[in-house]
């Protein structure tokens, strides 16, 4: 009895965490200048070449549950969602792991462990007047998210 309550609460941190992430892609998928992506494991599995944004994940998407991907070129909303994104990141204790700052690119790499092994990694991309976060979920490494970021 003991592991099916544990089981179920698991579940619903899990439900509810990926509630959150999915709060922050609903909240700015219909505002003018933002572009959302989600894909899903079995729409990823039948496809040939997976990219996120710009950088080819083909590699690792077979074993992701989801991808999500927000874009947004609007530079009146950027802070907005940055600000967002953070707090979420934030509220569901997720680790920097990464963070470079180039020619005026700012990329975080957030990670978080799920207890049943699966890994769930955030990227956080910030220039003047763009930002993009590309959220997945997997059976990933921390290396295969920097093969990723280093356009590997």
């Amino acid at each position: 009895m003991k592991r099916l309550i544990l089981t179920l609460c698991m579940a619903l941190i899990a439900c509810m965490s990926a509630f959150a992430q999915r709060a922050l892609f609903d909240k700015y998928s219909d505002t003018d200048g933002v572009s959302t992506v989600y894909i899903s494991r079995n729409m990823m599995r039948m496809m040939g070449s997976v990219k996120a944004g710009n950088k080819d994940i083909s590699r690792i998407a077979r074993r992701l549950d989801y991808l999500q991907i927000l874009s947004c070129e609007r530079p009146s909303l950027v802070p907005s969602i940055k600000k967002t994104a953070q707090n979420i990141f934030r509220q569901q204790k997720f680790s920097v792991v990464m963070q470079v700052n180039e020619s005026g690119e700012h990329t975080t790499i957030y990670e978080r462990h799920h207890a049943n092994g699966k890994n769930e990694f955030a990227l956080l991309t910030v220039q003047r007047d763009e930002i993009t976060i590309i959220n997945l979920l997997g059976n990933v490494t921390l290396q295969d998210i920097r093969g990723i970021a280093g356009g590997k």
